[in-house]
């Protein structure tokens, strides 16, 4: 499973695996913009979530959702958490943005139907954004210890990191 804040190169990251161990990838984010956003709605995301784990003996669980981790990290082999500075997730989520609002250009991890809107719940998300290390480090380290303990936790804060680390996991798929 691969987590870490809106902008820290989650799905990215996701396609850079998936390419190297031909892993089938669940974004998260494609699924839960496709919803009314709805409790019952939160409960279908995890249901897709299972379904999808139970369905491939590996695969990659693209996004955050805290509902959904605990399900996750007991199915993980293996937790990657992208931590990257506030400043740099969001240059990347207002750059996200505006390729695809004035460009276009759509993202693989996200549901074809979805508009990005300049507007008060942009700016609340870019809140959230730049407010995640505060607010959701805890809750996923306290959900790591609960639920996955004694599964492997990597965590990757920049470029070099992340190349090393998959250079380092084809060498290991190899053997």
């Amino acid at each position: 499973m691969i987590i870490g804040s809106p902008g820290s190169g989650k799905s990215t990251y996701s396609q850079a695996i998936s390419q190297r161990l031909t892993y089938p990838i669940f974004h998260l984010d494609y699924y839960w913009h496709q919803s009314d956003y709805s409790e019952a709605a939160r409960l279908q995301l995890n249901r897709q979530q299972n379904k999808f784990m139970q369905e491939h003996d590996h695969c990659i669980i693209d996004g955050n959702y805290s509902s959904t981790m605990p399900d996750r990290m007991k199915q993980a082999d293996l937790i990657i958490w992208l931590q990257v500075s506030r400043m740099t997730a969001i240059k990347r989520v207002i750059q996200r943005s505006l390729r695809q609002k004035w460009w276009h250009q759509s993202r693989i991890d996200m549901a074809e139907n979805f508009s990005e809107h300049f507007d008060r719940e942009y700016w609340q998300f870019l809140k959230f954004v730049w407010d995640y290390p505060k607010r959701n480090n805890q809750l996923i380290k306290a959900n790591y210890q609960k639920y996955a303990a004694n599964k492997a936790l990597v965590i990757l804060k920049n470029k070099s990191e992340k190349e090393q680390f998959l250079q380092d996991l084809m060498k290991l798929a190899k053997s």
